[in-house]
């Protein structure tokens, strides 16, 4: 099942994402990690810390799943798609982790700061992408920002059943890597008639 530290960011994790930072108590993240609170104070100094190290556990297995995307020889078009396929993916697979992710409006100042960084980042990796795009030919004169803040939306979107439903499989279920497939053509397609 993991070292105890593992397990603490597990049960933590899961707990945060349900009850938010404010709400889940040690006490709480203890239980379910099947320890004892002073167990978990041997290896975090504070529930702050703890939410801490959680955001960076998720961030890295984040950008883990992101890694290799940007550089695939094809089109812009298609790296695109391959990174909102990998954050779709991410999602479903680790929703708790995603949750907290999501969470640009968490009750936490530093964790609201660090997580709007996080949108920031995002926004500049893909505006960068379209940018390239414009100056191939590939996508039509259009702000890359806003371009990037659309498409961040429509991956929200797209992924919001999944961020939304309880973890219980059923909503993944209905959530299929078809409609989101079919929810990103919108985004490069449009929805005027040619």
């Amino acid at each position: 099942m993991g070292s105890k530290r593992e397990r603490i960011l597990h049960a933590a994790e899961a707990l945060f994402a349900e009850k938010g930072f404010t709400a889940a108590t040690v006490e709480e993240v203890a239980r379910r990690a099947g320890i004892g609170k002073s167990t978990v104070y041997e290896y975090f100094g504070s529930k702050d810390e703890i939410f801490r190290q959680t955001l960076k556990a998720g961030l890295e297995s984040y950008l883990d799943a992101m890694k290799g995307r940007l550089k695939q020889p094809c089109s812009v078009r298609d790296v695109l798609t391959a990174i909102a396929t990998a954050h779709f993916n991410f999602v479903k697979e680790h929703t708790f982790t995603a949750r907290l992710l999501a969470d640009e409006y968490n009750d936490t100042p530093w964790a609201r700061q660090w997580l709007l960084g996080l949108r920031e980042r995002r926004i500049a990796m893909f505006s960068s992408l379209i940018r390239q795009g414009i100056a191939e030919g590939e996508f039509r004169l259009v702000d890359p920002r806003m371009a990037a803040e659309v498409l961040l939306g429509v991956l929200n979107a797209l992924c919001a059943p999944l961020l939304n439903g309880k973890n219980d499989g059923k909503n993944k279920d209905a959530v299929t890597i078809e409609r989101f497939h079919r929810g990103i053509a919108i985004f490069f397609e449009g929805i005027l008639a040619k």
